[in-house]
């Protein structure tokens, strides 16, 4: 199924059998994506070496913390990709965690990992915000 196909489908056949395998396929390949690019960039980190001009020196280990952000950053997400494969598994993909309202597929297709419906992640934003400045 395609994105086009996904996107024209009625309302009333949200998150029905072949939208929820739509979406399992990306997840799974966003998933293998993410183990590839992490081990890609473990590497390249492995495959760098310290110059002995500082001026060298520096611009390596820039590019190694930048490496070492993206595979922090892709170890984080693997969690949040399996979580949303399981709540496919459990039928709760799709919906809003906090309402239960549908999260709508033009926002899966964006962030197939979100749990929240825009209302509830704005909340959930403000939220966080108010903590962070407590």
């Amino acid at each position: 199924m395609t994105k086009d196909k996904l996107l024209a489908m009625p309302a009333d056949d949200y998150m029905n059998a072949e939208q929820l395998a739509f979406f399992t396929e990306l997840l799974q390949n966003m998933k293998v994506e993410t183990h590839e690019r992490i081990e890609q960039n473990r590497v390249a980190i492995e495959s760098l070496d310290t110059p002995a001009d500082p001026a060298d020196a520096a611009s390596v280990e820039e590019e190694r913390t930048w490496l070492v952000n993206s595979i922090d950053r892709d170890q984080r997400m693997l969690p949040q990709l399996e979580q949303a494969l399981d709540r496919i598994r459990e039928d709760n993909f799709g919906w809003c965690d906090d309402s239960g309202d549908a999260i709508g597929l033009k926002r899966l297709l964006i962030s197939p990992t979100t749990k929240y419906c825009i209302e509830a992640q704005e909340r959930h934003e403000q939220i966080d915000k108010h903590q962070r400045q407590a």
